[in-house]
């Protein structure tokens, strides 16, 4: 599924089976040069797939560039489609090392060295604020859209909970949040891993998500 956020950035948003059906976003970002892909739909090859081929329909460009903000499946599952493609996929080195020992091809791990990346008329910016969803996670900047992807690492206002768990840092997620906050106080909208995007109340809301569950948790020690 396709969501217009302004003329040059859409989500894409695919579902997958995780306890009980959710769903996943994206972000596509049209340029003067191509699209750039943010994240792979989530699932198997054929769906990021299916998106190539969308874009290819509504845009007539081709993905010159996507980036990979985590190595979980939900962000990187369809990275074998973009390969095939020789698309130019990038993570940081961490996610790229992650990526490989999780089953999957490692992508080009230049992220850390150049975070700022200039695609035709537009810029992107990542940036690592630490651990918190995963050890890897990253947000995408788009200044020219004051829009902030921060994927999985942060949360919709529809969240109850921090969801997956598995690889989190719940100690240091809330510094990471903050130094978003801190980096980009000019940001109008932000685009969570699941669920609708927000404002910078979504910040807001993850950090409020940390202290209860860090509550429960001492509480539960007591």
């Amino acid at each position: 599924m396709l969501t217009k956020l302004n003329d040059k950035v859409w989500l894409h948003t695919s579902y997958n089976e995780w306890n009980g059906t959710t769903y996943h976003n994206g972000l596509i970002v049209s340029t003067s040069k191509g699209v750039v892909l943010i994240d792979t739909t989530w699932g198997d090859t054929q769906k990021t797939e299916e998106l190539l081929q969308m874009i290819k329909k509504h845009w007539k460009k081709d993905v010159v560039l996507a980036l990979i903000t985590h190595a979980h499946d939900d962000s990187i599952s369809g990275i074998r489609a973009l390969l095939h493609q020789k698309i130019d996929v990038r993570s940081t080195r961490l996610t790229a090392k992650l990526a490989k020992e999780y089953g999957y091809p490692s992508p080009n791990p230049t992220l850390d060295e150049k975070p700022v990346i200039k695609v035709g008329d537009t810029i992107l910016e990542a940036y690592y604020p630490g651990e918190g969803h995963s050890s890897d996670n990253i947000t995408v900047w788009l200044p020219q859209s004051k829009i902030l992807f921060g994927g999985c690492f942060v949360k919709s206002l529809d969240a109850k909970d921090l969801g997956n768990l598995s690889d989190a840092n719940v100690e240091q997620w809330d510094d990471s949040v903050q130094k978003v906050i801190k980096k980009y106080p000019q940001v109008e909208t932000v685009v969570p891993g699941h669920g609708k995007t927000g404002g910078k109340n979504l910040l807001d809301h993850t950090i409020e998500l940390i202290k209860q569950h860090s509550q429960k948790q001492e509480a539960a020690l007591k």
